[in-house]
C-alpha cells in the first residue's frame, strides 16, 4: 500500500473527504493512490502539507 493511501486510512478519511480537504478531484486522488497517475510537485506538497508530513515522506524516500 503506499503512503496516501495509507496515512488516508490511518485517519479514516474518505476520498470525498480528501476532494474536500484538498481541492484534488476523488478519481484523480484514487488514481494516485492506485499507481495509475503520479502527481506534480506542487501536488506533492499539497498532499504532504495536508497530511503535516514531509513530501519525501510521502514519496517514500525517507521513513521519517
Amino acid at each position: 500500500m503506499n503512503r496516501l493511501k495509507e496515512l488516508r486510512l490511518e485517519r479514516e478519511l474518505t476520498l470525498k473527504y480528501m476532494e474536500l480537504g484538498t481541492g484534488i478531484k476523488r478519481s484523480t486522488y484514487s488514481d494516485y493512490e492506485n499507481g495509475k497517475s503520479e502527481p506534480k510537485l506542487a501536488t506533492w506538497e499539497i498532499l504532504a502539507d495536508y497530511f503535516n508530513v514531509t513530501p519525501q515522506y510521502l514519496v517514500g524516500w525517507v521513513d521519517e
